[in-house]
């Protein structure tokens, strides 16, 4: 009895007695390669057989000569012939699984060919294995024209695997918001206000523009901060696309904002004004009338606010009554406040030789929002 069981045990240890199934990973040696197929010892009882069918894409039986040692997976058992079907393009898809599910796992980038547009995304492929990219993961906004993606290798991060269907899908979109916010934090702990900074104009809305001063970091320019003069949208100023240099006056780590400005960068008008007090300055131009009163500009930077009372002697029930935004006239500097950045000026007593104070101008509709909040 006892010797019934120890050659049972010896059998169990025989490798090349134990089964052999279906999908079972095997390591096998080459022994000959007739440019047909290749057969291999695997350590079983039958030899193993790998046919170029059974070859990754691009891959051929002359690059595995006698000797070659590779990981092979087992179609099937021919008992018949006494030989065990085998695929390298089956074993190294196997891998290719196990690679995916450690990228999954770590959240590690992984780079994908874009083999074509499909319904609802794009078809990729790793390694052989084929994946997918849904349309609304292929950037962090929406993407009209996938086209542009096709032939091209694109960085994902791995969100699902699944062997059974032999695919996978992948989000370029979190990678990219993930590498963003990375590399914002990078921005926020090193950048100091005062810091100098090349960026480009990526957004504009009516209270300012976004400026991406490194890939996927933006700060806000405000509308306050682009003119030492008031302007009236961010498009006067900049377009989409220009490049700038503007300065670092916000860096608030807490709520990830930076705050930029064009005129940190530029010299300040009010240091070294070109007039003072009292002096008559000629060609200045209506820029905006509101109820109170009229801006005008009084150099290339700097605007001057003319109150409806210093525009003529007589009493005016509304600034249209004499001026129109566009008109050319002279003021008097009345007051200059370097403190508060204001300057006012005044029409009374002034030669006017583009506008005609007895003669009313047509009526215009003032901007009735900027009266409230004047």
């Amino acid at each position: 009895m006892e010797e019934s069981m120890d050659m049972n045990q010896l059998l169990e240890q025989d490798t090349a007695m134990r089964p052999v199934h279906n999908g079972q990973l095997l390591t096998g040696e080459v022994v000959e390669n007739t440019g047909d197929q290749a057969i291999l010892n695997v350590g079983r009882m039958y030899d193993g057989v790998l046919t170029q069918d059974q070859l990754p894409e691009g891959e051929t039986l002359d690059q595995f000569p006698v000797g070659t040692q590779m990981n092979l997976s087992v179609v099937k058992v021919d008992t018949k012939n006494s030989q065990i079907i085998l695929s390298k393009k089956d074993a190294d898809r196997v891998k290719v699984y196990e690679e995916l599910n450690e990228l999954k796992e770590s959240g590690a980038p992984l780079t994908v060919k874009v083999v074509s547009v499909v319904k609802g995304g794009l078809r990729v492929r790793y390694k052989g294995v084929q994946g997918f990219v849904p349309a609304s993961h292929v950037d962090t906004h929406y993407t009209e024209d996938l086209d542009q993606f096709v032939g091209k290798e694109i960085d994902t991060e791995v969100m699902e695997v699944n062997q059974e269907r032999r695919e996978f899908t992948a989000s370029r979109r979190n990678l990219l918001k993930k590498q963003r916010e990375e590399a914002k934090a990078k921005a926020l702990a090193t950048l100091k206000v005062g810091d100098r900074v090349e960026g480009t104009v990526v957004r504009i809305e009516p209270y300012g523009a976004f400026i991406e001063i490194m890939p996927g970091v933006s700060g806000l320019l405000h509308i306050s901060d682009m003119s030492w003069s008031r302007i009236k949208h961010p498009s006067n100023v900049l377009k989409m696309g220009d490049h700038v240099v503007v300065g670092v006056n916000q860096v608030d780590q807490e709520k990830g904002r930076i705050g930029l400005s064009l005129k940190d960068v530029t010299e300040n008008p009010w240091e070294n004004l070109p007039f003072q007090t009292g002096d008559i300055i000629d060609g200045c131009t209506v820029n905006r009338i509101i109820s109170s009163g009229a801006f005008v500009q009084v150099s290339d930077q700097l605007e001057g606010f003319l109150p409806i009372s210093q525009i003529a002697d007589r009493r005016l029930e509304s600034v249209n009554e004499v001026l129109k935004v566009g008109d050319l006239i002279s003021v008097r500097i009345l007051n200059i406040d370097k403190d508060q950045l204001r300057l006012s000026v005044s029409m009374k007593g002034v030669d006017q030789q583009n506008v005609n104070v007895s003669e009313p101008a047509a009526d215009t509709k003032t901007e009735e929002a900027e009266n409230k909040a004047e």
